[in-house]
């Protein structure tokens, strides 16, 4: 299948193109199409089918189009999926022509003959984008596809002009007339015009452009275009004077692989259609990304776009603040004999420039310590280009030189697979694919760690892959298996080479960062693990990014490749005494407790809190605007928390393990996270036990049994509970005994409802006795649930809706929300399809507005269901579209059966 966009909307299939009908339906595929595999917010497909005039109805129009879209426009060559705020196009980039038109104008960016992918995608062109659609955004995407067109045609035809100027030339000419004021466009023409051997109709073409120029801008031709004039004129000139042309760069590596969205980048800069003058770039990436290899890799293949030459210097061994050691021999790479060298370091410069000013030169400036270095060696000349690499960002060139920075992170999983494949051969991996991906797991896709591997089993074809995978298992802890006798590509050494130029403060923290145990972490944790205040520690972690090694991403959060993790422990623990390490474990883990506890009190108000002791000095704490922030927080630091509570155990801090594990249970719970609940709470409750804390032991038996209740483990969850129970009335808490019996009625009323009605009656009298309103009022709730199983509706119903008020007038959302879902439930039952549908959907609402995705979901999946006994499938499939983005958000194994629902009802199976 391929849906066209560039011309009349259409679907092609085994050839044969149909058009989309009526306009919205086309509209609203290619509003889809044109970001397939990215999610469209339900708010842009409105603006863009409909424009400023959005009618009333629109939103259930438009479930109506993307159900014929899924239907009759791709049936089951392609999938519209609903997404949390909006819908998606799930298809190939392959099988949209737009998308497959710039994938091929990038192919040809890195190609060693881009003629023949650009020929390609200029012939998937029928001819105007979207012809017919009426609204503003069709207009702008036709004017923005118009422009890529125009632009792809003239690098077409500059790439041909050599070897084929007459097909240049008839390319180039009906594009000059629908664009007279473009000038790189005329010069193109001028140089097609003038191989083809008509210099007089190229000498003709300037003086019309130049009078069209002056007329309607009142401007002469620009700095290209006159170039390219001085050529005609010059054509018959006898040649200059031959000089040396450098070729100094180091062979490149044989195994390269992958990178190809940054060769096409780096491509861009300074290609032939960007305005005249020089042209910088910086590589910089983490120690051990591959910059050098990206930076060789892509000067070999444009080579030939600097027939001036190309000079390469290594700067890891030249001082960071002096130049004067690579002038000279850049110099005397350029031709000036050595006794014609000025003496001054201002001479050798101005001379270096001016012998760059007339000629192409590539200047490979590697492994660059900083800005300073870097700024006299750059390249001036007109056409000239300087590639740097560095692991400092060298931000100072962007501002300075107007540097394109771009940065390397780690290899992809597949350009990683493809990496081992090319030393090893694709059938050694094939035949071990799980030892494989090990591999590249534990050597972080870090590519230089990958290389040493690699290098290691290419001499011993014999070693299977998974005795090398089996060796890299503590590669969390030890860098011995990437040692190498070069020290140019000993892992450690190339860390260390980073390392050094650190402040000393910078290394201090560094070396805590390597503490935190989970693969990115706050600003305030790394505040705590250093002791130091937030602002200071921000200034410290610029510095570290600078460095690359450390990568800030928003929101706020700090990464550390696992690798240089180990390299900062093991500098830590070479470096600082055991008790400074000791106490910054100590301070993270108050920290990540203690701002639990902030972030639980706005999510979860109505919780009861832990009892917590004071935080050590220098431990900061979280301050969270809004629940947002605060749930944000939680999915961001729930990844570590199985590795905080190893550490916490391991540094005799039971206390924080068991502390931490129940401070995140309800975040666990609510987001469907019970396999991961059982774990967490497999190391917690121990520690209770080793303490002799009863309470911290009945709050993990209590959230243990939670979890087992929901992976439909009920007889171990009514041992929890009932354990639970008994610590909790020792200790004389009758409302957390209380929770325990609600929680109890669950597995019980599996059994028979009315097996469940006593423990729950007998929790809301106890939470009443306490004065907890909200926890009697969820009681009552689930009373009313249970009498409605037992066939008491009117009884039901009664309990359900006084639940609902008093959770609606004590502001707890959630608690409502479940009021009305037990609600809808009975409306259901009673055959009130109406009010059973618009209870669904308003405790749907209240789950998504508390970020309670689960019962979100369990109440969509049950409202579809309504919607099917009512004879509506369309809503239906709608209701588990949203159901299944809710389990998708949640990681859940359920979406895939729920979207394959929705699909059945659309598709009628």
């Amino acid at each position: 299948m391929l849906i066209r966009l560039l011309g009349p909307v259409e679907v092609e299939r085994s050839g044969q193109s149909r058009p989309v009908r009526p306009p919205q339906v086309a509209l609203a595929l290619a509003a889809l199409a044109w970001e397939a595999g990215r999610v469209v917010p339900v708010e842009s497909l409105l603006a863009r089918v409909w424009g400023d005039a959005v009618p009333s109805g629109a939103r259930r129009t438009l479930h109506t189009v993307i159900t014929r879209i899924r239907h009759d426009v791709l049936a089951d060559d392609g999938a519209v999926v609903r997404r949390v705020g909006g819908y998606l196009l799930d298809v190939k980039e392959s099988a949209v022509d737009v998308l497959r038109f710039r994938g091929l104008v990038k192919e040809a960016t890195a190609a060693h003959d881009p003629a023949p992918p650009l020929g390609e995608a200029l012939a998937l062109w029928r001819g105007d984008p979207l012809t017919g659609l009426p609204g503003e955004w069709a207009e702008r995407a036709r004017h923005r596809m118009r422009d890529e067109r125009k632009e792809t045609q003239l690098r077409w035809a500059r790439t041909v002009t050599g070897s084929d100027p007459a097909a240049a030339t008839t390319a180039l000419s009906p594009l000059a007339e629908e664009y007279p004021l473009d000038e790189l466009l005329a010069a193109a023409l001028i140089e097609a015009l003038h191989a083809c051997g008509r210099t007089a109709e190229a000498l003709a073409h300037f003086a019309r452009v130049r009078r069209t120029l002056a007329g309607e801008l009142g401007v002469e031709p620009g700095t290209s275009l006159q170039q390219v004039h001085r050529m005609l004129l010059q054509s018959d000139a006898p040649p200059e004077p031959a000089h040396p042309v450098p070729l100094q760069l180091p062979v490149g590596l044989r195994h390269f692989v992958g990178r190809s969205a940054e060769l096409a980048q780096l491509a861009a800069i300074g290609a032939d259609d960007q305005p005249a003058g020089a042209a910088v770039c910086a590589i910089s990436g983490p120690p051990g990304v591959g910059k050098s290899s990206v930076a060789l890799r892509w000067a070999h293949l444009q080579r030939d776009r600097f027939p001036g030459g190309q000079l390469y210097a290594d700067l890891s061994t030249v001082d960071p603040g002096d130049a004067a050691v690579v002038l000279p021999r850049f110099l005397a790479a350029l031709g000036v004999p050595e006794a014609q060298v000025p003496s001054g370091h201002e001479a050798q410069v101005g001379l270096y420039r001016s012998l760059l000013a007339g000629r192409r030169v590539l200047v490979v400036l590697d492994n660059a310590h900083g800005a300073a270095q870097v700024r006299p060696l750059v390249a001036t000349g007109p056409g000239c280009l300087t590639l740097v690499t560095s692991r400092s960002e060298l931000s100072g060139l962007a501002v300075t030189a107007g540097a394109y920075l771009l940065h390397l992170d780690v290899m992809p999983s597949e350009d990683a697979y493809r990496l081992l494949a090319a030393w090893l051969g694709e059938a050694r991996l094939a035949a071990e694919p799980a030892a494989a991906e090990l591999i590249i797991r534990r050597c972080g896709r870090l590519p230089l760690a990958l290389a040493i591997v690699a290098a290691q089993l290419s001499r011993r074809t014999d070693l299977p892959l998974a005795e090398v995978a089996a060796d890299l298992e503590h590669t969390d802890s030890d860098l011995e298996p990437f040692a190498h006798s070069d020290p140019a590509i000993d892992l450690r050494r190339v860390f260390w080479r980073s390392y050094r130029e650190l402040s000393a403060a910078g290394a201090r923290l560094f070396r805590r960062l390597g503490q935190h145990p989970g693969p990115h972490l706050s600003l305030s944790a790394a505040a705590s693990l250093a002791g130091l205040p937030v602002e200071h520690t921000r200034e410290l972690t610029a510095h570290l990014s600078g460095a690359n090694l450390v990568e800030l991403r928003p929101p706020g959060r700090l990464y550390l490749h696992a690798l240089l993790r180990v390299y900062a422990v093991e500098k830590g623990v070479n470096a600082d005494s055991t008790a400074v390490r000791q106490a910054a474990t100590r301070r993270l883990l108050d920290h990540c407790l203690h701002s639990a506890a902030a972030a639980g009190a706005l999510c979860y108000p109505h919780r009861d809190r832990l009892p917590l002791e004071a935080p050590e000095p220098g431990a900061v704490v979280e301050r969270f605007a809004d629940h947002t922030e605060a749930l944000r927080w939680y999915a961001d630091e729930s990844v570590a928390l199985p590795a905080l509570l190893a550490m916490a155990t391991e540094a005799g801090l039971d206390r924080h393990a068991w502390q931490l594990a129940c401070s995140f249970a309800e975040f666990m719970q609510r987001r469907g996270l019970w396999e991961e609940t059982l774990r967490v709470h497999a190391v917690a409750l121990p520690a209770t036990r080793r303490l002799g804390d009863r309470l911290g032991e009945a709050h993990c038996r209590n959230n243990t049994a939670r979890a087992l209740v929901r992976l439909g483990r009920d007889g171990e969850a009514v041992e929890q509970f009932e354990r639970a129970i008994e610590l909790y009335k020792d200790l004389g808490e009758p409302a957390l005994q209380a929770y325990v019996l609600l929680g109890l009625a669950g597995p019980l009323s599996r059994e028979r409802p009315s097996r469940a009605l006593g423990p729950t009656l007998r929790a809301r009298e106890l939470f009443l006795q306490a004065g907890d309103r909200v926890a009697a009022a969820r009681a009552l709730n689930n009373a009313g649930w249970l009498r409605a199983h037992e066939g008491e509706h009117e009884a039901a119903l009664e309990e359900c809706r006084r639940a609902q008020r008093i959770l609606a007038d004590l502001k707890c959302p959630d608690g409502e929300g479940h009021a009305w879902d037990s609600i809808a439930y009975i409306l259901d039952v009673q055959g009130d399809t109406a009010g059973a549908v618009a209870g669904f959907e308003r405790a749907a609402e209240l789950f998504h507005g508390c970020d309670d995705l689960h019962p979100a979901a369990e109440t969509l999946v049950r409202l579809g269901e309504t919607h099917v006994r009512a004879g509506d499938p369309a809503a239906a499939a709608d209701a588990w579209q949203r159901a299944a983005d809710f389990y998708g958000a949640l990681g859940n194994a359920q979406a895939e059966a729920v979207r394959e629902r929705a699909r059945a009802l659309v598709t009628g199976r």
